[in-house]
């Protein structure tokens, strides 16, 4: 398969329609990255999985610096962070049920391979929120929380608080992903 032509055709699709569109083709673009090009399996006949991905795109310093450096220097990204952390702090995010129950996301607050890994000082922190500009993990967490409760919970394009959530989580993740795939194409 040509994961570099799907994941540019994705990618080019976020461009394009409403933002919970946007969101859903550039998540998809982004974790097909993560996975076919940045962290690809070491077993040919095995594939990465998603969270494992995640956990190491965490614990990237050299994506995390550059990203974080846009931020200082994109008003408008940087703008966009500001108001999602304003947004969280008032109503932290948490993994929304079928059910409509929300629970706390188990891997906020982590970067290790296992959520069982987390220090004391990791349990002890808020989850669902950012605590700075500069939480780097959280932001990840954040992007995977809304596609999450996106393909399997309850997001709904009429609700403000997910309109917003998607739209930001769109603005923010393309910051990403444009300067990753310029870098492999």
């Amino acid at each position: 398969m040509d994961y570099k032509r799907l994941i540019r055709n994705w990618h080019a699709r976020a461009s394009e329609e409403d933002y919970f569109s946007k969101f859903v083709f550039e998540y998809l673009a982004f974790i097909a990255y993560l996975k076919t090009q940045l962290y690809p399996s070491r077993d040919p006949k095995k594939t990465i999985t998603d969270r494992n991905a995640i956990q190491q795109l965490k614990r990237d310093r050299g994506i995390k610096r550059t990203y974080l450096e846009c931020i200082e220097h994109n008003l408008e990204l940087k703008n966009a962070w500001e108001r999602i952390k304003t947004e969280l702090d008032s109503a932290p995010l948490g993994n929304v049920s079928r059910s409509e129950n929300v629970e706390e996301i188990k891997w906020w607050n982590c970067s290790h391979d296992n959520p069982n890994q987390k220090t004391e000082n990791e349990k002890k922190r808020m989850s669902g929120i950012l605590h700075s500009l500069e939480d780097w993990e959280n932001m990840i967490e954040f992007w995977y929380s809304i596609r999450n409760n996106l393909f399997h919970g309850g997001k709904d394009p009429e609700v403000e608080r997910d309109q917003l959530a998607v739209e930001f989580g769109y603005k923010t993740l393309s910051e990403l992903v444009t300067p990753l795939l310029n870098e492999i194409f």
